[in-house]
């Protein structure tokens, strides 16, 4: 009976070790079943290369004159006539006022009487020098009469020359009753009329010469460089119906403003037609071009992450990122120091279905 026993209880064991084993049919399936495919994302890509950087930065400004002037009286009278009124051209050689001139007149004409005496001292004086000259040769009068004559020939030529510098201040006193512009222009103020009491240090006039007209605009540090005297510049003025005129860069300063850390940027613009006015407010397309080729990308390629910046660089099918290292942003553009080279693709259109070494379909390619 024992013996018996035994043998159903084996039987029994092993036949519950069959139904806990897997199926192994169904171990092969898992084995075979596929991974996952990583999703391909469509994108376009652009070829990096070397360009020279061209581009227009917009700015705004107010137009100016090349030259303003501020006359100021140097003599103190009434003001005897006008003769140059506001918005009449003027010349160096016009008058524009006269001032009460009857005293600085009168002390001209001392003045040059004054050097016709002084003239005729001094002729006198050589005179009696060349005469005693030859009486010391002659030994007809002494040394000391001699030295005597010598020294009043000095003194008349010291007098004579005080009288010319009197005569030239008294000239001037007289000429500054004449109120003239230093420069070809406008009137665009007149702060006097007829009648009107005048001291030295008033200002009389403005003259302004807007032949040429300026703007001066502040450039950052990082375009600076970029700007050099002749470069171009469209400039648009809304007051005059949308007139469109071009200007070019005339000056550069060479040192940045303390305060704003700009550069001051000088535009020059014709004015043949007399149609545009100091004062108008205009916009600037400022053209901005590199002096050698250099690598840049559009904006919209670069991906910035924790203050860094990135681009989607292709390789072997795959998007990669890949840090890159700016220089300056111009408009659409960025110059790329570093990271990436010429006849590298780079993403351009499809940036925010990429992760890390993400499968992508180049759709359309940009030279």
């Amino acid at each position: 009976m024992k013996p018996l026993l035994i043998i159903f209880f084996t039987l029994l064991l092993f036949s519950c070790e069959e139904n806990n084993s897997p199926d192994q049919n169904e171990e092969l399936i898992v084995d075979k079943e596929p991974a996952k495919p990583q999703l391909v994302v469509p994108v376009e890509v652009s070829i990096v290369k070397y360009e020279i950087v061209k581009q227009s930065i917009p700015l705004t400004g107010i137009l100016q004159p090349i030259s303003a002037i501020d006359i100021i009286s140097e003599t103190s009278g009434k003001v005897q006539q006008i003769f140059r009124n506001l918005g009449d051209p003027v010349s160096t050689r016009d008058t524009l006022a006269r001032i009460d001139d009857r005293v600085p007149l009168s002390q001209y004409h001392q003045a040059q009487a004054q050097v016709l005496s002084a003239k005729n001292n001094l002729d006198i004086a050589k005179l009696n020098l060349s005469s005693d000259k030859d009486l010391f040769e002659s030994g007809d009068i002494s040394k000391l009469e001699f030295e005597n004559t010598l020294l009043a020939v000095k003194t008349a030529e010291a007098n004579h020359l005080s009288a010319l510098a009197s005569l030239s201040l008294s000239e001037k006193s007289f000429l500054d009753t004449r109120i003239t512009s230093p420069i070809y222009g406008e009137i665009s103020r007149k702060h006097i009329d007829p009648g009107t009491m005048v001291n030295i240090g008033m200002n009389l006039f403005r003259v302004v010469d807007y032949s040429t007209l300026k703007i001066e605009i502040g450039v950052s540090q990082k375009l600076i460089s970029l700007i050099n005297v002749g470069s171009p510049a469209k400039i648009t003025i809304s007051a005059l119906n949308g007139l469109t005129v071009e200007g070019k860069v005339r000056h550069i300063s060479p040192q940045a403003d303390e305060q704003t850390g700009t550069f001051l940027v000088e535009i020059h613009i014709p004015n043949n037609a007399k149609q545009m006015k100091a004062g108008m407010t205009v916009s600037i397309e400022l053209t901005i071009t590199s002096d050698d080729e250099k690598i840049v990308i559009p904006n919209h390629a670069l991906v910035t992450k924790n203050g860094n910046s990135f681009v989607y660089k292709i390789e072997n099918g795959k998007a990669q990122i890949t840090e890159v290292h700016l220089s300056n942003s111009i408009g659409s553009k960025t110059i790329i120091e570093s990271g990436i080279s010429q006849g590298d693709s780079i993403v351009v259109v499809g940036l925010k279905s990429l992760g890390m070494n993400t499968p992508v379909l180049i759709e359309t390619v940009h030279e």
